[in-house]
């Protein structure tokens, strides 16, 4: 197995473990899209449907931002 698959396999089950932890009435509307349950988010992200590949870098952009103090900055503001 390459590494960016093994980097895949690793963000898309760090995705769906802060999915599964989201409570079972969670939604998410996303643009144009829809709105979503959190079972069809998960189904998405397993699939990696367009839609599941979309929250993946949601996800990641999200810890990114987290993790490098950007988000807490924003929230200061």
């Amino acid at each position: 197995m390459s590494e960016e698959k093994d980097k895949g396999e690793y963000l898309k089950e760090l995705v769906l473990a802060r999915l599964d932890v989201m409570p079972s009435n969670y939604k998410l509307s996303v643009g144009n899209q829809g709105t979503f349950t959190k079972m069809q988010l998960m189904d998405s992200v397993r699939r990696e449907s367009s839609l599941g590949k979309q929250i993946i870098g949601m996800q990641v952009n999200f810890i990114k931002a987290l993790t490098s103090g950007e988000l807490t900055k924003v929230i200061a503001q």
